[in-house]
């Protein structure tokens, strides 16, 4: 039974611990919160924000706190610790409180994957036991405005109900639902709607044209609707990857883009001021004017981010220098590939947050987005996500045994991380690791004949994953539409292919074992994509090899076109795949930008394929074959995008 109350008569909180046979409620007295069982001595609560000290003793225990999110952690310890010992107790105290008092986590539901509500609701529950405290759904479109509908036209949108049912859900487990939505660039969505394109910064159709009032007045209309809904008093407006600004229309104004962008955010600071919000945003733009600083409103709140994995960023001292409430914000590095870049996003959660620390920064918010589609998995990037917490707040780097275990636990899904860690190995195998994306998921849906996997430059002996150098010699690239230097797509070595697979077979084996559910197909999903990778890129080598040595007969040339037609069997059963793990978390409306890409690669197969028959019917006319590929015809087919 609970222990008298030690401060006369306590307020009962809506704080349960399920003990095995007994719900015991928490309780609030002044401005202490806690929790006694039994007659345990009480102690006092730590003075930081949402620190906690947990007592146990044969005779009870007790947790104080300062605030209701320290009684809460306080409070998720303790099952831990039950859990752990089979419901059985042990003498110990532990005081403890975050280094960083925001943990956040931003989730793209903009470029692809529009999450469906009870996704949300349950990934909110995940994200509260790994002690973030702050969510993000990153908008630019599909939101439901009911007075600009032409916006999210064509996608099945997050309704207000969404946002009321989530905020909801977050505020019963200690989560702060914060408004996030896209105000200058990251537009293309927006400024391609025919009511929307005299906005447009540029014929890029990227940016909002700053220097015209029917921008601000379209926002109003958004904010009108969208802040509402929010009870948090932030709105992160991004601003970020400003590309055309001062480059198009708003270049007549004679003012440089650092001072066309201060003037756009003041007018958007003031917007949200109308609607009894503060903004925070992202600070690449400010950080290459840091002299516009002192014009800027001092409430704004900055989001330092970087998602490589350097050993230095220094990013964060400049905002400490100036003194500025800011945040860091590392990322999962699950975008643009297969599988999470995993070994990168450590590090960049090590060192970013590392220096976050030294500069006194207030929060972190990681970051998981979904570029090109949303073809990545979310499932992997838990890994990422449970790190990242740990590391915000306890203020170093994690033991990754420690973290294995813990993951385990929070995901109800033992095993989970030997699975990870095994997929992880593939991007330490040159060059499959790439800057802003990885070469598997290139190669998987790359042209079979001409495609680089198989015809690209060999990957230098020099070539290091995670290493943002190049060797000597090699140059990036800045692809079509792309604003960002990047790697080369070299060429993927037999060699590597063949531990490719060992890894994914090895993965899959214990895949298979974990409990059923969204995550568990979401990883046999990748292991099995790897596969079909790997088996494609070994029939183009195959292909080729047979037709640079000149003499292939008919009987062989129909063991090619049967092993094109398996090959295409696997492609459609993953694309089934694809779907069921998709329409598990998602709504549908989105997911025609993937099918695409597969619907490209079962293209250029069926086309390989008749192309073999082809070259069959030629040698039984007894004409001579096309051995060097002259009218094999690729119709500017290369991959998917990745830039």
């Amino acid at each position: 039974m609970l222990g008298s109350p030690v401060y006369g008569s306590p307020e009962p909180l809506d704080f349960y611990i399920d003990l095995p046979g007994l719900m015991q409620p928490a309780y609030r007295q002044s401005e202490t919160f806690f929790f006694q069982l039994g007659s345990v001595t009480p102690g006092a609560a730590p003075e930081n924000s949402q620190g906690y000290t947990l007592r146990m003793e044969p005779q009870g225990i007790w947790i104080a706190a300062a605030d209701a999110g320290g009684l809460r952690y306080g409070i998720d310890t303790l099952a831990q610790i039950l859990a752990q010992a089979g419901g059985q107790g042990t003498c110990l105290e532990i005081t403890d409180y975050p280094s960083l008092p925001n943990r956040g986590l931003m989730l793209d539901v903009s470029r692809g994957k529009v999450y469906t509500r009870e996704y949300l609701m349950n990934l909110a529950k995940m994200l509260s036991r790994m002690r973030y405290n702050v969510l993000q759904l990153y908008m630019e479109h599909p939101f439901a405005f009911r007075k600009h509908p032409e916006i999210w036209e064509g996608s099945d949108p997050i309704t207000p109900e969404d946002i009321l049912a989530l905020q909801d859900c977050c505020r019963s487990l200690g989560i702060e639902l914060q408004a996030n939505l896209q105000c200058l660039g990251h537009c293309r969505r927006i400024l391609t709607r025919k009511e929307h394109m005299h906005l447009s910064e540029s014929d890029m159709f990227w940016s909002l044209r700053t220097t015209s009032e029917e921008s601000i007045a379209l926002l109003d209309d958004l904010f009108g609707e969208y802040l509402p809904l929010f009870d948090s008093e932030w709105i992160n407006i991004c601003l970020d990857e400003p590309y055309d600004l001062g480059k198009g229309k708003s270049a007549s104004s004679g003012k440089e883009p650092g001072e066309l962008y201060v003037q756009f955010l003041k007018k958007v600071h003031d917007l949200a001021a109308k609607y009894g919000k503060k903004v925070m945003l992202f600070g690449d733009v400010i950080l290459k004017h840091p002299e516009f600083l002192p014009q800027l409103p001092k409430d704004v709140r900055y989001i330092d981010w970087c998602y490589d994995p350097k050993p230095h960023y220094g990013t964060p001292a400049v905002f400490g220098k100036y003194h500025l409430d800011f945040w860091v914000s590392p990322g999962s590095g699950n975008w643009n590939t297969l599988f999470p870049r995993l070994d990168g996003c450590l590090t960049n959660v090590n060192n970013l947050l590392g220096e976050a620390l030294e500069a006194h920064a207030s929060g972190m918010l990681f970051t998981d987005w979904n570029d090109h589609g949303g073809y990545t998995q979310p499932g992997a990037g838990y890994y990422g996500y449970g790190y990242a917490a740990a590391v915000a707040w306890d203020g170093k780097p994690q033991d990754r045994a420690a973290v294995d275990g813990y993951l385990d636990r929070v995901l109800d899904s033992a095993g989970y991380s030997k699975v990870i860690r095994t997929l992880s190995q593939i991007y330490w195998l040159a060059p499959i690791w790439s800057k802003n994306r990885s070469e598997c998921v290139m190669a998987l849906f790359d042209e079979p004949i001409f495609g680089q996997a198989v015809c690209g430059p060999e990957p230098p002996k020099e070539l290091k994953a995670y290493d943002l150098s190049l060797p000597e010699g090699v140059q990036p690239v800045l692809e079509r539409h792309s604003q960002h230097p990047l790697r080369p797509y070299f060429s993927i070595p037999e060699d590597t292919c063949r531990q490719i697979q060992a890894l994914a077979e090895s993965a899959r084996a214990d895949a298979v074992n974990l409990p059923a559910g969204a995550v568990r197909d979401q990883l046999l999903y990748q292991t099995e994509a790897f596969l079909v990778m790997t088996r494609k890129l070994e029939l183009s080598r195959k292909i080729r090899s047979r037709f640079a040595e000149k003499n292939l007969m008919i009987p062989e040339l129909v063991l090619l076109e049967e092993d094109v037609r398996s090959l295409i069997q696997q492609y459609a059963h993953l694309q089934l795949d694809f779907i069921k793990v998709w329409v598990q978390i998602a709504k549908e409306s989105e997911i025609y930008i993937s099918l695409t890409y597969f619907a490209h690669i079962l293209e250029r197969l069926d086309y390989l394929r008749d192309w073999l028959s082809l070259q069959r019917e030629a040698l039984e006319a007894g004409k001579e074959l096309s051995y060097d590929f002259s009218d094999y015809q690729t119709a500017g087919y290369g991959t998917l995008p990745t830039y």
